[in-house]
């Protein structure tokens, strides 16, 4: 596989869109000078919108994972209840606050990943078995948003590539099609949520766009 460059924040959005889009905020009233601020700043700029006056799901059990230092960085982190109260994961919520507040109904103990198809070693595996197999590493990244506010937070994940290499695809398997099972009594809000049931996804892109990570196992 040809080694993939190393991106640099000049890569995250080509700048002719990105000053588009900057624009459109300017005439809702939400300036450029924001992105200015200090990261302490920035973060405060979420309170604006909703998403940190509601209590979050209980802490769930701790992970074991490693930090290489090819993916650390000396940034500032922003506070994590920033970051933990203001999401998009419509299953849970259309409100930024309710991925928080209701994760608690999630259970990740007992639910199994299945690998089949174009594969050599068909398996099915659950979350046990996924990080006996992928240990996790935890990386820093900086996001940046047109909504005029960025976050730098840590993200612990197992990497994807790795996963999908270990059943052997075949030559013939172009894509991988992912497929999500909500529950409801788990995604109080998976009636509502606008969302395609499957994705597929290019072969030749898993392990050069995926490979990274997969997120969020945290």
């Amino acid at each position: 596989m040809k080694q993939q460059r190393k991106l640099t924040e000049a890569d995250v959005t080509p700048e002719s869109v990105f000053y588009q889009r900057r624009k459109v905020l300017q005439a809702l009233g939400i300036t450029a000078a924001s992105l200015a601020l200090p990261i302490q700043a920035q973060a405060d700029l979420l309170s604006w919108f909703k998403g940190n006056d509601r209590p979050p799901a209980p802490a769930g059990k701790p992970l074991d994972f490693s930090k290489p230092e090819a993916w650390q960085a000396k940034l500032e982190l922003t506070p994590e209840e920033k970051v933990m109260g203001y999401n998009n994961f419509y299953e849970f919520g259309l409100d930024k606050a309710d991925p928080a507040a209701n994760a608690g109904s999630l259970k990740t103990t007992d639910w199994k990943v299945k690998i089949d198809g174009e594969v050599g070693k068909p398996i099915t595996l659950d979350i046990d078995d996924l990080l006996k197999r992928f240990p996790l590493e935890q990386r820093i990244y900086r996001m940046r948003c047109v909504e005029a506010w960025s976050m730098v937070v840590r993200g612990s994940a197992l990497s994807w590539a790795n996963c999908l290499s270990w059943p052997s695809p075949t030559a013939t398997r172009a894509t991988w099609l992912f497929k999500r099972c909500t529950i409801q009594s788990r995604c109080p809000a998976r009636k509502i949520a606008l969302l395609a049931v499957a994705s597929s996804i290019p072969m030749s892109k898993v392990c050069a766009l995926m490979k990274p990570c997969i997120h969020w196992l945290c």
